[in-house]
Order: structure tokens, then C-alpha cells, then sequence
């Protein structure tokens, strides 16, 4: 499995605020491309991301974001946070296009995963909604249930942990392997 190419990568940051954002000529040639790692206290406002070959807004690990004013376009998924991230709140997204398997992942399988870790939680969806109308898809894996406030078209899935958990042990043990 080749590593992920991000168009634009924060690791370990702490106290970001983005409110000017450029997006890549070519979308396609990146898996995620606006990328976190293990920061805190970031806060993203009023920009459009366009998504890569996997998600817009890809973050794992770390502690309060905050994603508001925001226009998503998805080429496959729109965002993924997981890797056991304690407070995300996305509030006023809009997505232009939506997800092809769902618009927001939460707490899906990362690197850093062990038995045992704390799930991702804190997670608040205040005023999401697509611009068609259609469904904004929430799929839940190893994260506590989202708080969703005035979201009438955001629909959860919730994996259940007797699919998921398996599933996550078969992946670490791949890891290991390597």
C-alpha cells in the first residue's frame, strides 16, 4: 500500500487558523487535500475545498477542531476524522456535491490504532446540509454518536463494533506484518 500524497499537510500544529485557502489545479492528483495530523485548536473558516482522490478534509489525531462557513466539493468523500480526536465541530458546511460512499466519516480505522484507544468523540454537525437536498451521510466506526443541531438532510450510520472491530484488528495486524 503506497503512502498517501496530500496536497497541503499540518503535523503537530497547534493554534491554526485558516481562512485563505487555494485549492490544486488538478483536484485528482492527491488522495486528501487539506490534511491533518495530531493538531490542536485548528479552526477553518469561509473557504471552498475541493476533494481529492479520497476526502476534502482528512484528520487524525489531536484535539479541537473547528470547521465553519465552509463550501465542501467531493470528488469521492468529503471528510474523515478519526484516529481518536477529541472535539470537531462543523458548522454552517455546506457540500456542493456529495460523497460517493458518504459525506463525513468519523473514527474509521488509522495507523495509530490499538485495542482499547479511546474512540473519537466530541463531534458536533450544527447546520450541515448538501445543496441538492440529497442526504449528508454520516458514517460512525469507532467514535462516539454525533451531536447534529439543525441538520434535517445529515443521516448517521452507525457500524456496528462486532463489524468494525474485526475489521480494525485484521488492518493493525497488517501493519504489524510490515
Amino acid at each position: 500500500m503506497n503512502p498517501d500524497v496530500n496536497y497541503k499537510s499540518y503535523v503537530n500544529e497547534t493554534g491554526l487558523f485558516i481562512d485563505n485557502w487555494q485549492n490544486p489545479e488538478t483536484v485528482s492528483a492527491y488522495d486528501d487535500v487539506m490534511k491533518f495530523s495530531n493538531c490542536t485548536n485548528v479552526t477553518v473558516s469561509g473557504v471552498l475545498i475541493m476533494g481529492g482522490k479520497e476526502d476534502c478534509i482528512d484528520a487524525v489525531r489531536g484535539s479541537n477542531y473547528f470547521f465553519t462557513d465552509l463550501s465542501l466539493v467531493p470528488l469521492w468523500n468529503g471528510v474523515t476524522i478519526k484516529g481518536s480526536i477529541e472535539n470537531a465541530t462543523f458548522k454552517n458546511v455546506s457540500f456542493e456535491t456529495t460523497g460517493k460512499d458518504y459525506c463525513i466519516e468519523l473514527g474509521q480505522f488509522d495507523n495509530y490504532w490499538t485495542p482499547g484507544r479511546l474512540p473519537t468523540r466530541g463531534v458536533k454537525l450544527e447546520n450541515v446540509h448538501s445543496v441538492s437536498g440529497s442526504k449528508v451521510t454520516v458514517r460512525v466506526w469507532d467514535a462516539e454518536m454525533p451531536t447534529v443541531i439543525n441538520s434535517p438532510s445529515v443521516v448517521v450510520k452507525k457500524i456496528p463494533k462486532f463489524i468494525w472491530y474485526p475489521y480494525f484488528l485484521f488492518r493493525r495486524w497488517q501493519i504489524k506484518k510490515k
